[in-house]
């Protein structure tokens, strides 16, 4: 079993992989990390996004109401043993930051829903400053329909070490192999 961790602003009972958002970098799915504080800071990025869209709505509307939001942490718990016997589970690990993980995520961010066939996807996290770099790649990547020395000059600058690991799960098959560590929710900020 292999520790995880998911950070959110929604109160959550169980796992439902439908109510994810698509443009991601695995596809439309449920989010894990293996590295607690970065859950922790997407649960607060996320606040802090609500947040600021809840200030503009009240500045167009001053009798609007306003929502308050809580940033989540969830302690998970991963049956990893899955990766060495997938049985009928299709899986897909990006041990590292290259080429082809590059090109699968431009591909998925581009889509509202999922365009692969895997249940789980493993890899680097394309954080905000990935996230910078690709698009400033954008246009030259497309009109060189991703050529190999553009998508290692990006790589170059994204300091790929240093990027954590994210877990995607994408079918109810996959979610089967996850569980609440504890049924609570820690509020992280």
């Amino acid at each position: 079993m292999k520790d995880l961790f998911h950070g959110t602003t929604y109160d959550i009972n169980e796992i439902d992989v439908t109510l994810g958002k698509g443009y991601k970098d695995f596809g439309k799915g449920f989010y894990a990390t293996s590295v607690k504080h970065h859950a922790e800071s997407i649960a607060r990025r996320n606040k802090r996004i609500l947040e600021a869209r809840e200030a503009k709505i009240r500045q167009r509307n001053s009798e609007y109401r306003t929502k308050t939001f809580q940033a989540y942490r969830y302690n998970l718990e991963f049956d990893d043993s899955c990766i060495d016997n997938p049985g009928n589970l299709k899986i897909k690990i990006f041990k590292e930051a290259d080429r082809e993980w590059v090109r699968f995520i431009l591909i998925n961010r581009d889509s509202d829903s999922t365009i692969h066939d895997y249940d789980i996807v493993i890899g680097p996290t394309a954080d905000e400053n990935t996230v910078t770099v690709i698009n400033s790649y954008r246009e030259e990547l497309i009109a060189t329909e991703y050529a190999d020395n553009i998508l290692d000059n990006l790589i170059k600058e994204l300091q790929p070490e240093n990027l954590p690991k994210q877990y995607f799960f994408g079918t109810i098959a996959a979610i089967q192999k996850l569980r609440f560590k504890e049924m609570k929710r820690e509020i992280v900020g």
